[in-house]
């Protein structure tokens, strides 16, 4: 009997020795687990933090790229104005500042979009699914817009010649009036009007995507 109670004493040692090697395991895991939760929180918000800046310059390139194809849609609109309204000639100037305007163009330039730069950098796994899609739509269109760009661009090899022909740039003075009023130059016109309107609205859902995804991001550092 008296083995019998010391073999219980020693089963209840041994058996509180390991409960106190779990717990203790368990609290050293905890403690290591909210150790890497802090870091990894730390990490995600420094991480927002330069998303939130490098999306701010990016709004910024939208929104001045948009006001400069505002300013320029507005001149092309009334150049087509003047050849189908002007029959006496009397806006010709006005005409031709215009021919020479329609040289310039918004070209918004964007080499590497932050998702394309995440899906290098390693960090993705930081990024919640919410927050990665909107970067993905915000890349895709950032590429929409640069090919519409890149087709306004290869459209103009086509114009200048024309522009050079009718007007002589410096001084100004319009050799032909005529190639001005032409339909074939207002139908390039055209063209190019509604090359603008397709970019106004490219520029204005880039300027919204990326206003709602800069404020989601500071949601998440809050």
């Amino acid at each position: 009997m008296l083995s019998i109670g010391k073999f219980r004493k020693y089963l209840i040692y041994a058996i509180g020795e390991i409960l106190l090697v779990v717990i203790g395991i368990l609290i050293a895991l905890s403690i290591n687990n909210s150790k890497e939760a802090i870091e990894r929180k730390k990490l995600e918000r420094n991480l927002y933090s330069d998303l939130i800046e490098e999306l701010q310059i990016d709004l910024g390139e939208i929104q001045g790229n948009r006001a400069y194809n505002q300013k320029y849609l507005s001149r092309y609109k009334l150049g087509s104005e003047i050849i189908l309204n002007d029959s006496e000639k009397k806006q010709l100037d006005t005409l031709a500042i215009i021919a020479i305007e329609l040289t310039k163009f918004s070209d918004f330039k964007n080499e590497g979009s932050a998702y394309q730069k995440l899906m290098v950098s390693g960090k993705i796994d930081l990024i919640t699914n919410d927050i990665l899609n909107e970067l993905q739509s915000i890349g895709i269109l950032y590429n929409y817009i640069n090919r519409i760009e890149q087709n306004q661009m290869q459209f103009m090899y086509t114009i200048v010649p024309k522009i050079t022909a009718y007007v002589r740039i410096n001084p100004m003075q319009v050799i032909q009036a005529d190639g001005l009023y032409d339909y074939q130059f207002q139908n390039d016109i055209e063209m190019l009007i509604k090359i603008g309107i397709e970019k106004e609205g490219l520029y204005e859902q880039a300027e919204n995507n990326l206003t709602t995804l800069i404020n989601s991001l500071k949601k998440n550092i809050n």
